[in-house]
């Protein structure tokens, strides 16, 4: 009997706890505390290793040191000194590329491509990244109107690979 007690309160706690286990965690948010995460990642290292806070410190990527690091929302970020790090840590939706690092003017156009670190704007004191100056230079054509359809083309994109999870 003590046997079938033990069972039966193994069965119970496992029928309480499987809801729970089944449960999808929300993925992390993204860069700028822009929605769900759907991020441009070498394995789970962000920008291709360049340091977010030298675009704007510095007006140009640094390659970020990958000893100087920092887990967020997914992402690691390198950075080319500490006190880059630190910055980085006081205001990271700041630092952080917009679009999850993919290209703005790709993702206005409701797709995912890659970028070259070193097309870049930055635009309202946010990081935007191109996958080549054509592209960037296309941006200045109309920011905003670039801006808008990324975004909701962003949100889309990142709720559709929510759904495969």
């Amino acid at each position: 009997m003590k046997k079938f007690l033990a069972l039966l309160t193994l069965a119970i706690l496992a029928a309480l706890c499987l809801p729970a286990a089944a449960q999808k965690y929300p993925p992390p948010t993204t860069s700028g505390g822009s929605g769900e995460a759907l991020l441009n990642l070498d394995n789970t290292v962000a920008l291709h290793g360049y340091d977010p806070v030298a675009y704007f410190n510095e007006r140009q990527p640094v390659k970020g040191n990958k000893y100087i690091n920092e887990r967020v929302g997914g992402a690691t970020y390198y950075f080319h000194s500490r006190a880059s790090r630190y910055e980085f840590l006081g205001n990271a939706p700041k630092y952080q590329p917009q679009f999850g690092g993919y290209c703005t003017l790709a993702m206005a156009m409701g797709r995912l491509e890659d970028i070259d670190p070193h097309a870049f704007v930055i635009y309202n004191n946010k990081l935007y990244l191109f996958r080549d100056p054509a592209a960037q230079a296309q941006f200045w054509t109309n920011p905003e109107r670039i801006v808008q359809e990324a975004t909701a083309h962003y949100f889309e994109l990142a709720r559709q690979n929510r759904d495969r999870w």
